[in-house]
């Protein structure tokens, strides 16, 4: 698959997990929504890392440097997403600029 491809399918991914999350945050507290993603997240992780070992001691074995990956990983994508609602706030959450925000 080309990096192009690759691009499009995580982006597909994104839009669709934010899009189910969504629609469960109309009907439940949005913090349960975002705890059952992370846990989901967690558990497909897991699956992969799994998967791509050759054996259940490489698996065990590789869990450390695992885990500092995805932390990583998460922090990087945590960044970006707080840059952009620091810069973007009024407008993803759809309020008025107050004075208490200057």
């Amino acid at each position: 698959m080309s990096d192009q491809n690759l691009e499009q399918l995580f982006w597909s991914c994104v839009e669709e997990s934010l899009s189910l999350a969504n629609e469960k945050a109309q009907d439940a507290d949005p913090g349960v929504v975002s705890e059952a993603l992370m846990y989901a997240a967690a558990r497909f992780a897991t699956f992969v890392m799994a998967a791509n070992s050759e054996t259940q001691d490489d698996f065990v074995e590789d869990r450390s440097e695992y885990f500092k990956h995805l932390a990583g990983r998460f922090r990087d994508f945590l960044d970006d997403n707080f840059d952009d609602y620091g810069e973007n706030y009024h407008q993803l959450l759809e309020r008025p600029n107050t004075d208490e925000d200057q």
